[in-house]
């Protein structure tokens, strides 16, 4: 190897005021350079066995006598591509910047420049220069007057040290290139495998959703036949033995219209077991085909209404003009009488209003169930159209928490959709979505077949 080759160029920078300091470090750092007892000191800081084994240190040096000056001269050694690595600092250098104010400046520009602090004073105790600078690897204190050896020692370590450093970065950088080529890479790849399954995926799409609907089905069937049988046909069947041994014992003794209203409660009770039964076997749907019918809801709503005998204190209107819609007849009574009661249960207004509208809305039917009732707060929105989730009430008008779930299903059932408006103190608007025409047909005979 050459001598050229052994030979490592380190750029340091003395900012002080005194020239006779600059001298001072010509001399020790490039005119003493080849004497013995630095050659000596270097094979000891690099522990080298030969001196003339080891690469040799050239230093360049460049001075400043006031801190700005230093600071301007390390922002453009900076933007040359030739920063200085290390730097010997005087603590005073009147009438500018002090040596901390000076530091604190260079590490703005150039964090990464070694600095040695020169001083033959205790201007600054080392807890206030930490608490300035902060506490750093890259600060040193050289007190005056100078040791050539302690001089020498300092300019080899540190430049050593930043050389080091400046590697390590290096490598840092080359590593996080070979990191983000590699993802890209694999970035790639990954999206050409996205692409050769492609296909796959959209064959598998709706078998995926059948299977998850049949599965949705089936959990749900299980929640509406234990509500179904439990909470509602046993109190039905205990009004029906109530109001027959009434019938059968003192028709006698009551007057005709009372005896009227025994045979009216008998046969509301018969309607509604009827009712039950048919969201039982609604509880088949998906599993078995069903016949939708033409049901003319102008005439249809105002039974239904009927059915629920609304207390004189809740007036019940239809606003609009109700059409023929082409759907299961027990799930539509199913539907309006779970939205109406709801509406009557939670009434808390000494003259009530309901009122019921639909307007065209593309190729849907959109209705409305509108109330001037409590109002429901916006948190609860999504949840009351889940599974025994109530609002709170009072007994009278505590519900089973099923209602709204029914209807919610019987509502998507029939490929529309339903949510609610509310403001607190005024009412609630019950809006649910039905398709004029029925063209959920072929589906509803395939997750029959599947679900068999």
């Amino acid at each position: 190897m050459s001598n050229i080759d052994k030979e490592t160029i380190h750029r340091i920078l003395i900012v002080d005021d005194n020239p006779n300091i600059h001298k001072d470090f010509q001399t020790i750092l490039v005119e003493e350079e080849e004497s013995m007892d630095l050659s000596v000191l270097r094979s000891e800081v690099f522990g080298d066995k030969a001196s003339g084994d080891a690469a040799r240190s050239i230093y360049e040096l460049d001075f400043a006598s006031q801190g700005k000056e230093g600071c301007e001269k390390i922002d453009q050694a900076r933007l040359n591509g030739r920063p200085y690595e290390l730097a010997f600092v005087d603590m005073r250098m009147p009438p500018g910047w002090d040596g901390l104010k000076t530091i604190e400046h260079i590490w703005k520009i150039d964090p990464n420049v070694q600095i040695v602090i020169c001083t033959a004073y205790s201007d600054y105790s080392w807890g206030e220069i930490t608490e300035r600078l902060g506490k750093s690897e890259n600060l040193l204190i050289l007190k005056k007057p100078f040791d050539s050896a302690e001089v020498a020692q300092l300019a080899s370590a540190l430049t050593e040290k930043w050389v080091l450093a400046r590697q390590a970065s290096l490598k840092t950088e080359q590593l996080e290139r070979m990191v983000e080529e590699r993802t890209n890479e694999l970035a790639g790849t990954n999206d050409q495998l996205k692409e050769e399954i492609a296909e796959r995926q959209e064959a598998q799409q709706r078998q995926t959703e059948l299977i998850k609907k049949v599965d949705n089905i089936n959990k749900e069937l299980k929640d509406f036949a234990s509500i179904v049988s439990h909470d509602l046909k046993a109190p039905l069947r205990g009004i029906k033995s109530l109001a027959s041994w009434i019938s059968d014992d003192c028709s006698d003794k009551l007057s005709e219209q009372a005896n009227e209203q025994i045979n009216l409660l008998l046969d509301r009770v018969k309607r509604m077991h009827n009712l039950i039964d048919g969201v039982l076997q609604y509880s088949r749907v998906g599993r078995t085909e069903e016949r939708p019918l033409e049901v003319n809801l102008e005439s249809f709503i105002p039974e239904a209404i009927d059915m629920l005998a609304p207390p004189k204190n809740i007036k019940i209107t239809i606003e609009d003009k109700m059409p023929v819609i082409n759907c299961e007849e027990t799930h539509i009574m199913q539907l309006f009488q779970n939205l109406l009661s709801n509406a009557i249960r939670y009434m808390d207004k000494p003259k009530g209003w309901i009122k019921v509208g639909c307007v065209e809305d593309g190729d849907f039917w959109k209705f409305s169930i509108a109330d001037n009732g409590p109002g429901i707060e916006k948190k609860h929105f999504e949840k009351i159209f889940t599974m025994f989730h109530t609002l709170p009430s009072n007994e009278e008008s505590e519900g089973t928490g099923v209602g709204l779930t029914v209807a919610k299903k019987l509502v998507e059932l029939h490929g529309g959709s339903i949510w609610v408006e509310s403001k607190v103190g005024e009412g609630s608007i019950f809006s649910f979505t039905l398709p004029k025409q029925e063209t959920r047909a072929r589906d509803a005979k395939l997750e029959a077949n599947i679900a068999r």
